[in-house]
């Protein structure tokens, strides 16, 4: 260029420096930054993409944040429960090297009974393991420590758990048993001195006690009052008087079961014979070989009176299910499904009184069933209404008449009216109660031993049948529960002293196991002993008591998910409630209960030994070998709940690689599309700059053109 002509030429060339120095910053931003532009407008074909790319980046990114948190978290849990295992695995081996020791004397009972409790404190601990703020063992419940032992000593353990009239739960559900029953869920209680056995108002209050589980009564009125800390010693079977089933006979009762229902009448069994189960459960035989066989297990059945005895009741009358059949030995508990409301279609339902035919009701439409429950009676009702615009379908129907009810889904077998109307018949449940006392109610036991150590030989005695004659037991005396002996002398010896004396620890075995057990004489008459039990004051449909259950375990059941990727969650719930730290829990209080030289005492129970030790076995390793001593055990052991961890660590190791991949992945993708060729991008850079170092000069040069110098 030579010269500039004109303004306007002037402004251009100007414009065009200035174009040049503007595409020189930005390309000296993208050789910097290696980026195309700073904002997607400057890559706008590709924004789109790009801002779901990095958007996808984001997400994978938070994901790889949150499994790390949950990797630590398994981690520390499985730090913990191999802390677990090795307390656990150290117990077993001291447990089994005391159990080969002879003799058992007081220091090494004593010892491994402070073993047993110092692993319980490291279970306590290791259980309680806390990560962020956050307890790993207590399920959903990741605020609250999840084990909270009873006792912070052995001795205060011992004072909760004398191991004869409080004892350690023995099965899972005793132990882990956490309720409050109050007059909502009872409408009352009553309280019997006489059998020891606490019965509610609405039949299947107690349905969730479990027996060996500990509860807590307050809130009494009795004088003097029943709070306190109970052992429930077993459920106790009540008819619908709400009296609880003693040993015994009936030639007058009539079984019924079955959809239809089908009856076994008393003539068909000449006689029911009615005796406990070790358990306090209760079991019936009849006289007539095989007339049972039909009450196979889980078979849903009525005792009710025979009508040819002018429906005069025995005590046993109620609804009862069967736990098995034996040899013609049918046990049984209680069944709870008749106190759930329930509708029926009219069509399904049958009906019949006194043992007549079997019909459906004249009106047609939806029947139904509702419970009721009185604080004033102590009675369970069931009301049977008729269809709606129904009239006549119940008349004829009279109270104290027999209805057999068919068709139900929990109302079938045989009842006796209490309570009736044309469109509307009722009958009472039986409840079920819950037995304080150690002893059953038993009467001409001739077949036991009475082992104890005489206090001046210090020698074994071994007293029986012809010493005392036949024993009967009762749940409450004077100072204690009460056995009686046939012989006035019986528990006398030769110079006519008591024998056992009072504060004599006893072993009392039998041919059954009903009321085998070791106790202490508390009295003895010579006629009787009195042993250490638990003592209730009677009180009548009390509205005020309350009972609670408290475990020591605090978390709950709720499973808690991660997820560890936007299509796959994986279950981190970690349980102190889990069979494994359970088992292990319940076999160490079993040995660390009841002190030495007491009831209790682990000397006075060797069986708790291998008990425990079967437990220790099944919750490192399940199924342990041999037989569970307190029925089948819920599987589960310390290698599968690590195995199960370190199964989701896994899960969420994968999971990371593969989100680490797919960030890879897109940030190619994203670098294709938001990132400058850095050789083409510098080669423009300098070729601008050489552009507007030529454009300065010539700028320049054009700038100082003149006349004068041109004339020059």
């Amino acid at each position: 260029m030579s010269r500039i002509g004109t303004l306007g030429a002037n402004t251009a060339y100007v414009n065009r420096i200035l174009d040049i120095q503007t595409r020189i910053q930005t390309e000296q931003i993208q050789v910097t930054t290696k980026m195309k532009s700073q904002s997607y407008d400057g890559i706008a074909t590709g924004a789109n993409t790009v801002i779901n790319f990095e958007n996808e980046q984001t997400t994978a990114k938070r994901f790889i944040d949150n499994n790390n948190v949950w990797d630590t978290k398994l981690q520390a849990a499985t730090t913990a429960i191999s802390g677990v295992k090795k307390s656990l695995t150290i117990f077993r081996d001291s447990l089994e090297s005391f159990r080969q020791s002879n003799p058992k004397n007081e220091q090494n009972i004593k010892g491994i009974q402070k073993t047993a409790f110092e692993v319980m404190q490291s279970l306590q601990a290791d259980l309680s393991t806390n990560v962020n703020g956050q307890y790993l063992f207590s399920g959903g419940r990741v605020s609250d420590v999840p084990v909270q032992l009873p006792a912070g000593s052995l001795s205060q353990f011992q004072a909760l758990y004398d191991g004869s009239i409080n004892t350690f739960s023995t099965t899972r559900n005793a132990d882990l048993q956490d309720l409050a029953i109050t007059n909502l869920e009872a409408t009352s209680m009553s309280f019997s001195g006489t059998t020891g056995v606490i019965v509610p108002g609405r039949s299947d209050a107690f349905k969730n006690v479990h027996a060996g589980s500990r509860i807590t009564i307050s809130d009494s009125n009795a004088s003097p009052p029943n709070n306190g800390d109970f052992t429930v010693k077993s459920k106790a079977m009540c008819d619908v008087a709400g009296t609880p089933l003693v040993e015994g006979n009936s030639t007058t009762n009539v079984i019924s079961y079955g959809a239809t229902p089908t009856n076994i009448l008393a003539a068909a069994s000449t006689q029911l014979n009615f005796a406990f189960a070790p358990d306090g459960s209760m079991n019936m035989t009849a006289n007539t070989a095989g007339s049972l066989s039909n009450l196979t297990v889980g078979t849903k059945f009525t005792i009710a009176p025979d009508l040819s005895n002018s429906a005069a009741t025995t005590g046993y009358e109620g609804s009862y299910e069967v736990v098995s059949n034996k040899n013609g030995v049918v046990n049984f508990k209680t069944n709870f499904e008749p106190a759930k409301d329930e509708s029926v279609a009219s069509t399904d339902i049958t009906f019949g009184t006194n043992g007549g035919a079997m019909a459906s009701p004249a009106t047609a439409g939806t029947l139904n069933f509702t419970t009721t429950s009185s604080a004033v009676t102590g009675l369970t009702t069931v009301t049977l209404s008729a269809a709606k615009g129904a009239t006549i379908d119940f008349v004829g129907v009279n109270i104290g008449d027999q209805i057999s009810l068919g068709g139900t889904a929990g109302h079938n077998g045989t009842f006796t009216v209490t309570d009736a109307t044309a469109t509307s018949v009722s009958f009472v449940l039986n409840p079920e109660g819950a037995r304080m006392s150690q002893l059953l109610p038993q009467t001409g036991r001739s077949d036991f031993t009475m082992s104890f150590k005489d206090p001046n030989t210090g020698t074994s005695v071994t007293r029986d049948s012809k010493n005392f004659g036949s024993l009967d037991f009762a749940s409450s005396g004077s100072l204690g529960e009460r056995i009686t002996s046939s012989n006035a002398t019986g528990f006398y010896d030769e110079g006519g002293n008591p024998y056992p004396p009072n504060d004599t620890i006893i072993t009392m075995k039998g041919t059954t196991g009903v009321n085998d057990g070791v106790y202490k004489v508390v009295a003895n008459t010579g006629s009787y002993i009195e042993i250490a039990g638990v003592s209730l004051a009677t009180e009548n449909l009390s509205t005020n008591t309350k009972i609670e259950t408290n475990s020591w375990y605090k978390g709950d059941s709720l499973q808690l998910q991660h997820r560890v990727d936007t299509d796959r969650t994986v279950d981190v719930g970690i349980y102190a409630s889990d069979p494994a730290f359970e088992k292990a829990m319940r076999a160490l209080g079993l040995i660390a209960q009841g002190k030495f030289g007491t009831a209790g005492g682990l000397e006075a129970h060797q069986e708790r030994v291998s008990q425990a030790l079967f437990l220790i076995n099944d919750a490192l390793e399940s199924p342990a070998a041999g037989t569970p001593p307190f029925g089948s055990e819920k599987v589960g052991d310390v290698k599968t709940v690590a195995s199960l961890i370190d199964g989701t660590r896994k899960t969420i190791s994968l999971k990371n690689e593969k989100h680490n991949q797919f960030i890879g992945f897109l940030g190619k993708r994203v670098a294709d599309i938001a990132q400058i060729d850095q050789t083409e991008a510098v080669t423009k850079l300098l070729s601008d700059q050489t552009a507007l170092e030529a454009s300065y000069q010539a700028l320049a040069q054009t700038r100082n053109l003149s006349l004068l110098t041109y004339l020059k």
